[in-house]
C-alpha cells in the first residue's frame, strides 16, 4: 500500500457578485462573502443588515435595495393607524353591503286581513287592516329606507276600500229592498 494522499482542492473564496446559495450547505474552509447579507434564521428578530456603505457601491457593484435598514440610522417610526378608520364613505368592515331592508310586519298582516276581509266577517277585518298600513306607513317613513313594504300598503288599502264599498253598497241595497217591501206591504193592506 502506498502512503499517497488524494489531492488538495484548494480554498476558493466566494466571489462578492455571485449571491450564496442557501440550499447549498457552507464550507466551513470558505469564508462568507460580506457583500450579500445572510437571511435571519427561523424565529429570529433581527433582521438582516447590509454593510455599513457611505452611498458608493460596495465590493462587486452591490447595492443595498432602498428603505433596507442601514446601521447608524435611527429606525424608522412605527405604523400607526390611523384615526377614523374607515374613512367616510366608505363601508364599515366585514361584508361591505348594508342590510337588505326588511318588510314591515303590518304592511304584510294588513294586506292578510284585506284579502281574509272577502272571505270572512266583511267589513271589520278590512278596517283593520286599513289602520295597520297607516301604522305601517309611518314606520317605513321613519325607518330611512330600513324597512319597506310600501307596495303592500298600497295594496291594502285598495283592497280594504273596495271591499267596505262593496258591502256598504250591499247593505245599502237590502236595506232599500226592504224599504221598498214594507211600503207595498203597507199599500196592499189599506
Amino acid at each position: 500500500m502506498s502512503n499517497e494522499q488524494p489531492p488538495q482542492v484548494p480554498d476558493v473564496p466566494a466571489t462578492p457578485d455571485v449571491p450564496a446559495n442557501p440550499a447549498v450547505p457552507a464550507n466551513p474552509a470558505v469564508p462568507p462573502n460580506p457583500a450579500v447579507p445572510v437571511a435571519p434564521e427561523a424565529g429570529s428578530e433581527n433582521p438582516p443588515v447590509w454593510p455599513a456603505h457611505g452611498g458608493e457601491a460596495m465590493p462587486g457593484g452591490v447595492q443595498p435595495p432602498p428603505g433596507y435598514p442601514s446601521p447608524g440610522y435611527p429606525p424608522p417610526p412605527a405604523y400607526a393607524t390611523p384615526v377614523g378608520y374607515p374613512p367616510p364613505g366608505y363601508p364599515t368592515p366585514g361584508y361591505g353591503y348594508p342590510p337588505a331592508p326588511t318588510t314591515s310586519t303590518n304592511a304584510i298582516v294588513g294586506l292578510v286581513l284585506a284579502i281574509v276581509s272577502w272571505v270572512v266577517c266583511p267589513v271589520i277585518p278590512a278596517i283593520i287592516a286599513l289602520v295597520l298600513a297607516r301604522k305601517s306607513d309611518l314606520q317605513i317613513a321613519a325607518s330611512a329606507g330600513r324597512v319597506s313594504g310600501t307596495g303592500l300598503n298600497t295594496a291594502t288599502k285598495i283592497i280594504s276600500w273596495i271591499n267596505i264599498g262593496f258591502y256598504a253598497t250591499v247593505i245599502v241595497g237590502f236595506g232599500l229592498v226592504f224599504l221598498v217591501a214594507a211600503i207595498l206591504s203597507a199599500a196592499s193592506a189599506a
